[in-house]
């Protein structure tokens, strides 16, 4: 794949996801989270902004004449370490939003390490 589109697809899904946390949290806590977890209204607001910054720096990198590695792979990395942490919070975390989101961070991960791998 096209690395500049690989980062649209990227900065796509890191966009919506900060959507969520960041205007929608009560929605974010209902989906991802088992009930009776609390809701962290400021958390989520400030995890919003963070991916909404690295959507950002994604899509503006997917505009450039050559693809950027540095971006490639710091959105792989980003994607593939994101199970981890889902991982560690399984007490908390609903079974089948661990399932279906390191199913998606990681197809996300290794698209953007392949293509940095393969960038010239």
């Amino acid at each position: 794949m096209d690395p500049q589109i690989a980062l649209k697809l990227t900065a796509a899904a890191t966009a919506s996801y900060g959507a969520q946390m960041g205007l929608a949290p009560t929605f974010g806590n209902k989906l991802h989270w088992k009930k009776g977890h609390p809701e962290h209204h400021n958390f989520s607001r400030w995890f919003g902004h963070a991916l909404g910054g690295m959507a950002i720096a994604q899509a503006l990198a997917s505009t450039e004449s050559s693809p950027n590695k540095a971006v490639l792979v710091a959105s792989g990395v980003q994607y593939l370490s994101a199970p981890l942490v889902m991982l560690s919070q399984k007490k908390d975390m609903k079974p089948e939003m661990i399932v279906a989101n390191s199913v998606l961070c990681g197809g996300i991960g290794l698209l953007c390490l392949k293509c940095a791998l393969d960038a010239k």
